[in-house]
């Protein structure tokens, strides 16, 4: 089992870091170690969601069981990562999901100070609440790509991630048996390392095709407030 495997890392790291060190190391190569099945085949699992019905699809939740070596290498990419985004100003200050000194705490704090000082000025505060469907299933990976690009990131970070994200295979697991391999075409993995982070550069700049509403998104939650100073105006919007 995977719990057994990663046991064996821990007790033969000394003798083992050398070989990962230089897999790691050689991974934008073309033929690279990411497209290797240790790297891009996952096995899934679905975790209910809650939902009022359980006998539907869409009422489980799949999360990636990934192999450890590979969870290794994101954790080292994704802190290289995460600096480099950091550094750059890169992340929306309206994001407040996966991120450092962010949470749902500090969401609300900030959603509730700014619609009591609108209040205080005589304002109506509007919201409109969003959550995208399969947001982390429905990941486009060309346009991932392209915008990793537009931040700054060179070729072989380009190739790295290219690598990570396609050629991938998963497997369902349940009651101890295991599906058939499946390409995987688009969409990153719920329960890896990386996927949060590629997830909300993703959606990075979505807050720059808003107008006249004050965006805050928590991963694929997304919170509008428009103003009015009559609340029967909004019935013409």
């Amino acid at each position: 089992s995977s719990r057994t495997f990663h046991k064996m890392l821990q007790l033969t790291s000394q003798h083992l870091s050398p070989t990962l060190l230089n897999t790691y190391n050689t991974s934008t190569k073309v033929d690279s170690t990411l497209k290797s099945r240790c790297f891009s085949s996952q096995n899934i699992l679905s975790t209910y969601k809650l939902e009022p019905v359980m006998d539907r699809i869409t009422s489980y939740r799949p999360i990636s069981i990934l192999p450890v070596v590979s969870k290794l290498m994101e954790r080292i990419l994704y802190d290289q990562m995460y600096n480099y985004l950091k550094k750059q100003n890169v992340l929306s200050e309206h994001q407040f999901g996966f991120r450092q000194f962010h949470s749902t705490t500090t969401t609300l704090l900030d959603c509730t100070n700014e619609w009591y000082i609108n209040m205080d000025r005589g304002l109506y505060n509007i919201v409109v609440l969003l959550d995208l469907k399969k947001a982390f299933d429905t990941v486009n990976h060309e346009i991932l790509l392209r915008k990793f690009e537009r931040y700054g990131f060179g070729n072989k970070a380009l190739d790295l991630l290219s690598n990570y994200l396609t050629n991938r295979t998963q497997r369902c697991q349940l009651n101890g048996m295991l599906s058939d391999q499946r390409g995987i075409t688009c969409g990153i993995p719920q329960g890896s390392i990386l996927g949060p982070l590629l997830f909300i550069i993703y959606i990075n700049d979505l807050p720059n095709c808003l107008k006249h509403t004050t965006p805050r998104m928590f991963a694929d939650d997304t919170s509008l407030t428009a103003l009015t100073i009559d609340s029967e105006n909004v019935y013409y919007w």
